[in-house]
């Protein structure tokens, strides 16, 4: 895959990412059309990238692992963000040259992308729960506000209430 690679700027990515042509060089598999197949070459250049995204996941794993920066939100100013990030590649990179990525990396990884997406699922939730609390709220409020009215309006309710 190093052949794809012809300078900065370029992207490793999957099929999700198809439009990101127009940003940068987006470096992703090929679809097959609608009903059709892929040519060998296709099938062979698609083995490459995959081959090379689980390299860059085991990658991001071992980073995880030795950087709890590159594994937590960053809350720091983005003034510090470039500096650090590149620091941890490089320390990483340092790592790798002492001991080889291994499959553990990838599966840490993985599971640090479940915990985001739970973390995503969670938020999500909240909010929802939220909304709905929110909304029967609002009806309880909007029905409380409506029983007043009525009452007040009423004409066999001024009555009752002439007699005292």
């Amino acid at each position: 895959m190093v052949g794809l690679v012809r300078s900065t700027g370029e992207c490793l990515v999957d099929l999700g990412y198809i439009g990101i042509a127009h940003s940068l060089r987006g470096i992703h598999p090929r679809r097959r059309e609608v009903h059709g197949v892929l040519d060998a070459h296709d099938m062979d250049r698609n083995h490459d990238i995959s081959s090379d995204r689980v390299v860059v996941a085991n990658f991001f794993g071992r980073m995880c692992t030795l950087w709890k920066i590159s594994l937590a939100t960053y809350t720091w100013g983005d003034k510090n963000y470039n500096t650090i990030q590149r620091t941890t590649f490089a320390l990483t990179n340092f790592h790798l040259s002492l001991m080889p990525l291994r499959a553990e990396d990838e599966e840490f990884y993985m599971s640090v992308i479940a915990r985001y997406e739970q973390m995503a699922n969670e938020k999500k939730r909240k909010r929802s729960e939220a909304q709905r609390r929110y909304r029967l709220n609002r009806q309880e409020r909007l029905s409380i506000d409506s029983n007043r009215a009525t009452r007040f309006l009423s004409p066999s309710m001024n009555r009752s209430n002439s007699n005292y």
